[in-house]
């Protein structure tokens, strides 16, 4: 009886190493940090806060681009194990405290990371020729309402509108449409996504030229040749006709609102957040 339980045991540890084998993580993705200063300043403000965080991964697996935004109001425990608000870590602990912070709750390595300013986005979408975006009344108004509707490109309503740099960054800056940050986000990644529709015509060469356009209004944790690898490594995948994917980090029924210092925040729950992005980037994509 004994060496029939024994057996059954070895068994079933066998079928459990099995099966946790069958899960496999992708090693062929390189994760980096875009964190954007959501100001109206042309440099870089040291003491701003990164209202905008987006996990960049470079994915030569399953031949795909994943733009991840993690909310500014999520709550997260800071280097000092306090709680507070994401957008807040770059301002009190820099590149360092961001990327330990994101790594800790996310289990991923980031390669490095780029402070942007929004400001120097805008020539970067007029050399690539604009984008072109539906919106609804309550975008409309919102962007005549940020540029006190004082530009010859402004839209003439809600429809489908070819943005310049000026007006795709109102559009994106906007946080009184939709749910709030939320659709913040999304507007973000879609501005994101056509440019990176765009850049698939380019060549190399090409790509570091618009690279160079905005460095002047970048800093980066990251060496000239991790830059230049990057640059390789996300132009390889235009190349090849890499999908672009979009994703957001609290994921629906993975959060709940309340405060931190007084402020609303959102309460994530990051056990599960971790176990879902996981299942994004071990996986392929779902057609």
């Amino acid at each position: 009886m004994m060496k029939r339980l024994l057996a059954a045991l070895l068994l079933l540890l066998c079928c459990c190493c099995a099966a946790a084998g069958c899960a496999q993580e992708n090693t062929q993705i390189k994760h980096y940090l875009l964190l954007g200063q959501d100001g109206y300043a042309e440099d870089i403000v040291e003491d701003a806060r990164t209202d905008t965080i987006v996990i960049v991964s470079l994915d030569e697996k399953y031949n795909r681009v994943i733009m991840t935004s993690v909310l500014r109001d999520s709550k997260i425990n800071n280097p000092k194990g306090n709680a507070t608000k994401a957008n807040l870590i770059y301002k009190y602990f820099g590149f360092d405290g961001v990327e330990s912070c994101i790594e800790r709750e996310l289990g991923i390595d980031i390669e490095g990371s780029v402070l942007v300013n929004f400001e120097n986005v805008k020539p970067v979408i007029d050399a690539l020729g604009g984008v072109d975006i539906v919106i609804d009344e309550n975008e409309f108004i919102a962007i005549r309402k940020i540029l006190l509707g004082r530009d010859p490109n402004m839209p003439k309503g809600p429809g489908l509108v070819h943005m310049t740099g000026r007006i795709a960054l109102a559009y994106m800056r906007d946080r009184s449409s939709g749910q709030g940050d939320f659709s913040r986000t999304e507007r973000q990644r879609k501005v994101v996504s056509q440019l990176f529709d765009k850049c698939r015509s380019l060549s190399l060469m090409e790509l570091i030229g618009v690279y160079n356009q905005i460095s002047d209004g970048l800093k980066m944790s990251l060496g000239a040749m991790d830059i230049l690898s990057a640059l390789k490594a996300g132009y390889s995948l235009i190349a090849d006709g890499a999908d672009f994917v979009e994703y957001h980090i609290p994921q629906k029924g993975t959060y709940y609102y309340s405060e931190v210092d007084g402020s609303s925040a959102l309460d994530v729950r990051w056990k599960s957040n971790m176990t879902r992005f996981h299942e994004l980037i071990d996986n392929p994509t779902e057609e």
